[in-house]
């Protein structure tokens, strides 16, 4: 066998094993993330219940409101406050009966002055949406490198027969 034959062969036969592994650890880990915000955009509301100002005050947390909040990039947080007490989160003032709204245009984490949480912060995550062709890119970075040393070792524990022949007739 030619040796350009034979790394050829073991080339393609690295790429088919790799590209298949990256895609099982790739989409595995996918799958089973529990941070995969797998929607486009949307409108997301949080609702500032009743009586929150009074326990704030007394140092209590409100069960229903979360101290971190996760957001695919393009959502629109829309603060309804259903409290008699005016309450912010960042740049949105919203007075009682009224609702506010922030549109997340850029990934990243945000901590705003909050008055409806104990810590008078609060966390905003913002990330970018996971689309096929970012799935397909983490296939790529994790296949693409497998394949490379896949075919090296395997010259390792394999060495071309063509090789071989050339050291005995030396």
């Amino acid at each position: 066998m030619n040796i350009w034959t034979d790394i050829g062969r073991r080339v393609i036969v690295s790429l088919a094993i790799s590209a298949v592994m990256a895609l099982g650890f790739s989409e595995g880990a996918y799958l089973f993330s529990p941070d995969r915000l797998i929607r486009g955009p949307q409108r997301v509301e949080v609702v500032i219940p009743a009586g929150t100002a009074q326990l704030i005050a007394s140092g209590q947390v409100v069960s229903s409101l979360p101290p971190e909040l996760r957001f695919v990039q393009g959502d629109t947080l829309v603060v309804v406050n259903q409290d008699d007490t005016s309450h912010q989160l960042g740049p949105v003032w919203v007075p009682p009966g009224s609702s506010g709204s922030i549109l997340l245009v850029e990934a990243s984490q945000f901590s705003y002055a909050c008055t409806f949480q104990p810590s008078r912060y609060q966390g905003i995550d913002v990330q970018k949406p996971v689309t096929s062709a970012t799935r397909l890119q983490a296939v790529a970075i994790i296949g693409l490198p497998t394949a490379a040393l896949l075919s090296i070792y395997s010259y390792i524990l394999f060495p071309a027969a063509g090789w071989r022949k050339q050291e005995d007739t030396a």
